[in-house]
């Protein structure tokens, strides 16, 4: 087994394995030729990205020969065997996590049991990224919201894009509506969804209305006074808590609005709900 470095940097962090995302470590590594490590057990998800050179990563007898651009994920509890080209070893980094919704993070990324081979299409922002979240823990002002945030940023890279014109369009629209299902309640309008989904405001209006049937403004007004009814069915929040808790800064606007949906005024509608 070759087993020799050339260069290395390897950091170690405290993480709670409950939590949504646990991060352990992360390092990055110039390896020499033929250096293998393996076979051996990892406890947590561990993703490889190659950077240059080339090497082969094993599993369950299967073997796949990788090279720059491309990342390999081992699973917990996997034996795994991997190792450096004689002619181009390669130049990778990694990151070691787990949590609840790691798995569904790299499902996200197009990682799973049945597939454990990444093809970035970064454009290179994953590698420098990575580098990056490396660096990070050098630096004395990092903490742990710093780090854990570089990691989510660096898995967002990884993300796959959405085949297909539709179902791209499918998911400007249903970030555009999660956004207002969790935001309704603040200043926003149709300039901060479209900020916040990445698209023109023009297109958002045009893929939303043939998407949803409304515009993005009138989703966002109903939703914020489908969310009011409730509240005052169900709260002791006052009219005008609850106008404002949903969003609306004019309470005279409120009521207006209200009415023209339900038929009555608000307080008249809590009423009618609790009899």
């Amino acid at each position: 087994m070759g087993n020799k470095r050339l260069e290395q940097k390897e950091y170690f962090r405290e993480s709670r394995s409950g939590d949504a995302l646990a991060f352990y470590f992360c390092g990055w590594e110039r390896c020499a030729p033929e250096h293998t490590f393996g076979p051996a057990v990892r406890p947590h998800f561990l993703f490889h990205f190659i950077l240059s050179g080339r090497g082969f990563y094993e599993r369950a007898g299967e073997r796949r020969e990788l090279k720059a651009g491309q990342g390999f994920l081992i699973l917990p509890g996997e034996s795994t065997y991997y190792g450096a080209d004689k002619e181009e070893p390669w130049e990778y980094c990694w990151i070691g996590f787990n949590g609840a919704e790691a798995g569904n993070i790299l499902k996200e990324c197009g990682l799973d049991a049945d597939n454990l081979i990444y093809e970035d299409h970064s454009g290179g922002l994953l590698g420098r990224q990575m580098l990056l979240l490396v660096d990070s823990f050098s630096q004395p002002g990092a903490n742990n919201y710093t780090l854990l945030g570089q990691l989510y940023l660096s898995l967002s890279y990884m993300v796959q894009k959405q085949p297909g014109g539709q179902s791209v369009v499918q998911g400007y629209v249903n970030h555009a509506i999660d956004f207002i299902h969790n935001n309704f309640g603040y200043e926003i309008g149709v300039a901060e969804i479209a900020r916040a989904v990445g698209v023109d405001r023009t297109y958002l209006y045009r893929i939303f209305c043939k998407q949803v049937g409304q515009s993005p403004k009138e989703y966002l007004t109903a939703y914020r006074l489908r969310t009011a009814a409730g509240m005052l069915a169900a709260s002791s929040l006052t009219v005008t808590e609850t106008a404002l808790s949903c969003g609306f800064k004019d309470a005279s606007l409120f009521g207006k609005q209200f009415r023209a949906v339900f038929g009555c005024s608000a307080s008249e509608y809590r009423k009618r709900q609790r009899r």
